[in-house]
């Protein structure tokens, strides 16, 4: 794994990385995914990011870290979110999940940080709350005491 995230940076010089859901709460299993959050500044138009990190996951498969995690029946799929700096800053929906459940693994200047600090105050402020259904699942309440007709902004 060590070995994928070394060529994920090293190819996309990224100034931000972060982990988020089952791996971020430490509670990943044989059917999780891996989901990582990767902000560069020099990612290319958003379909053709993705063929970038098919590569990789074609690679991994032959390393020692992919078949022990196998092993450890632990899950081994990558699910990337390759995102600019100027998408961060129109707060995709992905952010809200990182504010519960991120680990960041490499900021340069601190502004995941921020921005995650930054949505986790505007969350309390309205009260937000994720809601977690039975199977895993979960959904965001964003404003429990909404009214009709009210606009709810992040």
């Amino acid at each position: 794994m060590r070995e994928k995230l070394q060529r994920i940076h090293a190819l996309s010089k990224p100034y931000c990385k972060v982990v988020k859901n089952s791996i971020g709460r430490g509670e990943a299993g044989e059917g999780s995914d891996i989901d990582i959050v990767i902000v560069a500044k020099n990612f290319e138009p958003f379909g053709s990011r993705f063929e970038f990190f098919d590569e990789i996951e074609r690679n991994l498969r032959t390393s020692r870290e992919y078949r022990d995690l196998k092993e450890k029946k632990l899950g081994t799929l990558i699910s990337p979110v390759p995102l600019t700096p100027e998408e961060i800053k129109k707060t995709p929906p992905i952010l809200l999940d990182l504010v519960t459940d991120g680990v960041i693994l490499y900021d340069t200047d601190n502004s995941m940080k921020k921005q995650i600090e930054y949505l986790r105050n505007k969350l309390e402020e309205m009260s937000a709350k994720k809601i977690f259904l039975g199977d895993g699942r979960w959904y965001w309440d964003l404003k429990p005491n909404y009214k009709l007709g009210e606009v709810v902004e992040i």
